[in-house]
């Protein structure tokens, strides 16, 4: 019963609280003013009871002029990666032109070489015999020549698998 009363007790005073507010909040609201400064005192409260912000130590002469020093070294080292990578850049883009230009020239010669042969197989008075070596024949050359650049070495035998050791217990 006691715990039946103490809750009992606990409300009323709730209930009383309650009514206390509500009281003030009416006041307020009669005097038109905003029911924010009434959590005022309280913010303020929370603020006084923060620990104050500890203030930082001032740099020395040395600590300011090491810290020039190394954003100088800094702003070097930024300097010298980008003429690093414009570098490379470069490289690269010469190595491709190069590797383009070695392409279209391989390009324009085997078209001047069919021009060629089709110059040779247009000639009139030419049979068709002729006409038909001489189109197998650079057909031939051709194939030819890329069978044997697209040799690969074989690849090595597949390694045996290592055998395992049997144990016999008596």
């Amino acid at each position: 019963m006691e715990k039946i009363s103490r809750k009992e007790q606990l409300l009323k005073e709730l209930q009383d609280l309650e009514d206390l507010n509500t009281e003030g909040i009416e006041e307020t609201k009669e005097d038109n003013e905003p029911l924010e400064h009434i959590d005022e005192p309280l913010q303020a409260d929370k603020k006084d009871t923060k620990k104050a912000v500890k203030e930082k130590k001032p740099r020395t002469a040395k600590q300011i002029e090491a810290f020039e020093k190394a954003r100088q070294t800094r702003e070097k080292n930024a300097l010298a990666r980008k003429q690093m990578r414009d570098e490379e850049a470069i490289a690269i883009r010469k190595q491709v032109e190069d590797k383009l230009v070695k392409k279209a020239i391989a390009v324009k010669k085997k078209q001047i070489k069919q021009q060629a042969v089709l110059d040779e197989i247009s000639d009139d008075d030419t049979p068709l015999e002729e006409v038909e070596k001489i189109a197998t024949r650079s057909v031939t050359k051709t194939r030819l020549k890329r069978e044997v650049s697209k040799d690969f070495p074989a690849p090595p035998p597949p390694a045996q698998e290592p055998v395992t050791p049997k144990y016999y217990f008596l």
